[in-house]
């Protein structure tokens, strides 16, 4: 990656020069799918992380019915292969979303200007290409494809490839979140999402009476991702250590009645390194029997990943190859040999042509298309032509061979290895192959099959396991992972100990996981506002309101012995007895006292983190007023400083994972003082603060502390 710098336009107004430079640069100077043809081939493969590949077709938009579009025309075709290679020379991610974007601009420029030139974008076609990819995506791609077309726009602007493209901005908004919607249909998709026990069960079953090693296989694998929440494609970085013990202390044993911890070693798949995840100790003699299962199945593939790693250029001499011991790596193999070392079970009924060793035998003989390729311009057959062969072959779909990505351990170790057509119910496994099979047919045993291919068989219809209803069981693997991060809620588990535990980047992630009702979460969070002393604040008939769009009520703000109205505002309600006049503060509800900011509100922290831009960058412009002398100028400074610190208060509350939803934040009336209560102060009557709470307390210090910080430059 070091040896690769940047493009950069040399030509300030010729963007056809820059467009021209950018294409030479990326034929001749990256090497990125040279392997695959380069530029004189107009289909490249994306390997992914977990092996699979992503095809890039550079073609026009498929027409309905049909499975790809038609080839890319120049001059558009160079450019979209230069595009593709320079983002990929520096960080190759799934190509998925800029391919879209390159055959919607494709199919646009057509459309439009019927010349496919990158220069002839303007704002017709940009309105053209997000009409495409609208009519070709879902809600719930939409906005990922609006992203990269942004980004695709910016880089023809940056690169001086066009200059004259209007500014464009992705206007789909992120899918929302079902896992937390209150809608019927979020709450129906809730309900099917999570698993029910009698498909926890079915899980258990289908462990218990595996027979076959393929219902031995995907049911432990099963039985892994039940363990802990792991995503299905991690289970092909798991390797055959990666269950450990570790001696726990005598505090620890005194607590937890257990003699040692067990783990399991997983590679979060989203960057998240190497994870030990605890596995529970009544599931520990189930983990065993499972990786043992596996260890088994996959030990003849592990044994010729491993000959594939000490010896790449000798052939894995297997029980059915049929030469003698000492045949040389460089001798020619007759048909008969061949045949054996490469598992084919036909052979012509003409058996003096199987001692045959000249390639024009083998061209009659077999019409495979990879033994014509293999055979092409060679006089004869060695095993050193098929361990190349071979060996190439399989090592394509682990992208970092001959070692697991993060563990540098050898893939040898992988605990999931087996040998194509090692589950197949015709064909006999190849005895020198090695691969990992990919999620799909992990969901395909867990029952997806039912749903792409009828009358196949699942692990499930295999041991005669059938739903409540009769009907196939279906389950996939992220259903199980969803399932116990559900149950971990349930249990209680910090927020931060779940997001390590299930290897998410982000704490914010659990909530697309966490399909409790809605009931079992109100509930929760009035548990715990009591159990901090809390229930004057518990808003959580408010928040309950909300989400199930109805209005709220004075009461549901806890005022039970007060009459009264509520204002909405857009970070949460403005409380008012009935013998108040309707606010007079001109939309001050972040500072008032009489204004309740309930925790969880849709959108409440996103609007107050834009209200803190705001008047950062109010506070910055009286900061320079006053340092230039403006007169009054000081006074704005203290106004602003106070209001940003408040709101800087109320928003790590909000972001609090350790307070409840539903948490009620009251300013209190110390930072809100009214211009009575200065009058009455000055005369030195009586003037009490009646409520009083823990929170309220830790507010006045918090926003006090933001207050003097900002003032004194170091906010």
């Amino acid at each position: 990656m070091s040896n690769f710098v940047q493009f950069v336009p040399k030509h300030a107004l010729d963007c056809q020069k820059n467009l021209n430079d950018f294409i030479l640069r990326a034929k001749n100077e990256l090497s990125i799918y040279e392997d695959q043809g380069g530029f004189a081939s107009s289909n490249w493969k994306h390997r992914l992380a977990n092996g699979r590949s992503q095809s890039m077709e550079f073609t026009g938009l498929a027409p309905k019915g049909k499975k790809t579009g038609t080839p890319m025309q120049q001059p558009f075709l160079d450019f979209a292969k230069a595009y593709v290679r320079d983002n990929q020379t520096w960080k190759a991610t799934n190509p998925g979303n800029m391919m879209m974007v390159l055959k919607a601009s494709h199919d646009a420029l057509i459309q439009i200007y019927l010349k496919a030139d990158v220069l002839l974008i303007d704002g017709i076609v940009v309105r053209k290409i997000s009409e495409l990819i609208y009519e070709r995506s879902s809600e719930a791609s939409r906005y990922r494809y609006g992203q990269m077309l942004e980004a695709f726009l910016e880089d023809l602007k940056k690169f001086k490839i066009n200059i004259t493209i209007p500014t464009w901005k992705n206007s789909w908004k992120r899918p929302g979140n079902k896992a937390q919607g209150t809608s019927k249909e979020d709450r129906e998709w809730q309900e099917e999402r999570l698993l029910s026990s009698f498909e926890i069960g079915a899980l258990a079953d289908a462990f218990r009476l595996a027979k076959t090693p393929y219902q031995k296989f995907y049911s432990a694998q099963s039985a892994l991702l039940l363990a802990a929440p792991s995503r299905g494609g991690e289970l092909g970085f798991l390797t055959v250590d990666c269950l450990s013990s570790e001696e726990l202390s005598e505090i620890e044993k005194k607590n937890t009645g257990l003699d040692q911890l067990w783990n399991i070693a997983w590679k979060a798949e989203k960057g998240g390194g190497l994870i030990k995840k605890p596995i529970h100790p009544y599931i520990v003699p189930t983990i065993q029997l499972a990786i043992e299962r596996l260890k088994e199945i996959g030990e003849p593939a592990r044994k010729a990943t491993q000959w594939a790693i000490e010896h790449p250029d000798e052939f894995y001499r297997h029980e059915e190859c049929i030469t003698p011991p000492d045949h040389g790596e460089d001798e020619p193999l007759t048909i008969e040999q061949f045949a054996g070392a490469m598992c084919i079970q036909s052979l012509p009924s003409d058996t003096k042509a199987w001692r045959l060793t000249d390639t024009e035998v083998f061209a009659q003989v077999f019409s495979q298309k990879w033994i014509h390729k293999l055979i092409k311009g060679k006089k004869y057959i060695t095993y050193r032509d098929l361990a190349k062969y071979t060996i190439d072959k399989y090592k394509e779909k682990f992208t970092n061979w001959p070692f697991i990505p993060e563990t540098g351990k050898p893939v040898s170790e992988l605990l999931c290895l087996v040998r194509e057509n090692e589950f197949h119910a015709v064909f006999a496994p190849k005895l020198y192959s090695f691969e990992c099979p990919n999620l799909n047919l992990l969901n395909d045993a867990l029952g997806a099959i039912h749903e792409r291919i009828s009358g196949k068989d699942s692990l499930f219809s295999q041991l005669g396991l059938v739903n409540e209803d009769g009907a196939n069981l279906v389950i996939t693997s992220h259903q199980i992972r969803v399932w116990l991060s559900t149950e971990a809620e349930r249990g209680e588990m910090n927020s931060l100990d779940l997001a390590m535990y299930a290897g998410r980047s982000r704490v914010e992630d659990n909530l697309a996981y966490d399909l409790r009702t809605l009931e079992e979460k109100t509930e929760e969070s009035r548990k715990l506002l009591t159990k901090l002393g809390l229930e004057s604040l518990d808003g959580t008939k408010s928040l309950t309101a909300v989400k199930l769009n109805v209005p709220v009520t004075f009461k549901m703000l806890g005022h039970k012995d007060r009459v009264g109205t509520v204002q909405v505002s857009g970070y949460g309600y403005c409380e008012h007895d009935w013998t108040m006049t309707p606010c007079t503060k001109a939309g001050e509800c972040i500072s008032c006292k009489e204004h309740a900011c309930v925790k969880g509100l849709p959108k409440n922290l996103e609007k107050l983190k834009e209200l803190e831009v705001v008047y950062q960058d109010e506070l910055n412009r009286a900061a320079a007023a006053t340092n230039d002398g403006f007169a009054g100028a000081n006074s704005w400074l203290i106004y602003h400083g106070k209001k940003l610190a408040i709101i800087k208060t109320l928003i790590k509350y909000l972001e609090n994972d350790q307070l409840p939803d539903g948490l009620i934040l009251r300013i209190p009336e110390e930072l809100d003082i009214s211009l009575t209560k200065i009058a009455l102060g000055e005369q030195k009557l009586v003037n009490a603060v009646n409520e009083k709470n823990p929170i309220s307390a830790q507010i006045i210090k918090e926003s006090s502390t933001s207050f003097l910080a900002l003032l004194t430059g170091e906010l």
